[in-house]
């Protein structure tokens, strides 16, 4: 079992719902709305819920002990005090001789942590996540990142099959005789994953200079020969594992510049690909990328107040959380073997278009495995 101490000697303290804290997720390995009490203590590890959650967490959540609160709850009303869960996790360490000493993740919410404080607590924030062995993934939670990656496969699929089915007219695309736009490509895509059990709220299907902006999800019509930026990353319901890939694509014909653009950053993520392996060192890839892209021509700089180029990381950690450590970036970590990161380069150009490509992979002892199967490659560029 997965404990979030650096000790035996610490307490532990959390106060938060599983399906916002990842940490407190993979500690117990219990899915709930509801803000709950994880304490580690002694040897022991315990979860505090509500009557309405109590016989499910005996069922599925993997901790020593679940502990029902409405005793304590009772027990504090009748001392004319309000059952906040600060002052229930209170009570239940003074019935186990609890330490006034606790150790609470900094993302704890201030309330919480001044009323730990006027309770007589003194509080050890620690940095999230509090986990860190949550970098290094098991065999069973890659299968979960895995079979995330092949749900965002085949919504991928489904994306750009529609746009090459799609019929040119005045520099717009029309499938089924309606304008095609970013948003009705996103709930296509949404509902393919919702039938795999995967939800993926933000998914980006953004077109011309609106790539430029990698964030930008896109809005309205897709336009003709210019570049298309699609970027899928869908959390399973199931797991809470997620799933990340990019495509770029050009429905028509593509301009040289921005076939260039492709075949640079085709080329980058292949360099960058072949340099993962155990002991690699992030901030080196991505310092490779980027003098890569000066050697080819494609500068990174600021135009009219904005940046163009490659301006954002290489990649990043994927698990429970879609952007977790490590990093690979201008502040890089060495990579170990069970690492599950994205190699994700781009160039950005207003007037030219954006193209990011991204693959998801694992580090292994002898190299890497990527996890994408999904097709690139400047053959697949214009569809």
């Amino acid at each position: 079992m997965p404990s979030l101490r650096t000790s035996n000697d610490e307490t532990f303290l959390v106060i938060n719902d599983s399906k916002k804290d990842s940490d407190l997720f993979y500690a117990t390995r219990f899915l709930v709305g509801d803000p709950l009490i994880y304490i580690e203590h002694g040897d022991r590890r315990f979860l505090l819920v509500s009557d309405l959650e109590y016989g499910r967490a005996e069922k599925e959540a993997d901790v020593d002990e679940v502990v029902g609160t409405a005793e304590l709850e009772a027990k504090l009303r009748e001392e004319g005090k309000a059952a906040r869960l600060t002052s229930i996790a209170d009570l239940f360490l003074q019935s186990r001789g609890g330490t006034r000493k606790l150790s609470v993740p900094a993302s704890m919410p201030y309330i919480q942590a001044r009323q730990l404080g006027e309770l007589g607590y003194e509080l050890e924030c620690r940095e999230d996540p509090v986990h860190l062995d949550r970098w290094i993934k098991t065999p069973e939670e890659i299968e979960y990142i895995a079979s995330s990656q092949r749900a965002g496969e085949e919504a991928m699929a489904l994306v750009i099959e529609t746009l090459r089915a799609s019929e040119i007219r005045e520099e717009l695309l029309y499938h089924d005789g309606e304008v095609v736009t970013s948003e009705r490509l996103r709930v296509m895509a949404q509902k393919l994953l919702l039938d795999r059990s995967c939800q993926a709220e933000d998914i980006i299907i953004a077109a011309g200079d609106q790539c430029c902006d990698p964030h930008n999800r896109g809005t309205g019509p897709i336009p003709a020969n210019q570049t298309i930026i699609i970027d899928i990353f869908p959390q399973s319901a199931e797991t809470r594992y997620w799933g990340d890939m990019t495509r770029t694509v050009v429905r028509g014909e593509a301009s040289e510049e921005a076939r260039k653009l492709y075949q640079d950053v085709f080329a980058a993520q292949d360099w960058a690909i072949k340099e993962l392996e155990d002991g690699a060192c992030g901030k080196r890839i991505h310092q490779g990328i980027v003098e890569l892209f000066e050697e080819r021509g494609s500068r990174t700089e600021e135009r009219d107040g904005s940046k163009v180029g490659f301006f954002h990381g290489t990649g990043h950690g994927v698990g429970l959380d879609i952007h977790e450590n490590p990093r690979l970036g201008k502040v890089g970590h060495e990579l170990k073997a069970g690492h599950v990161i994205t190699i994700e380069p781009g160039l950005y150009y207003p007037g030219v278009g954006g193209v990011r490509i991204e693959d998801l992979l694992v580090v292994t002892e002898d190299g890497h495995h990527n996890l994408t199967s999904f097709p690139k490659g400047p053959e697949t560029f214009e569809i």
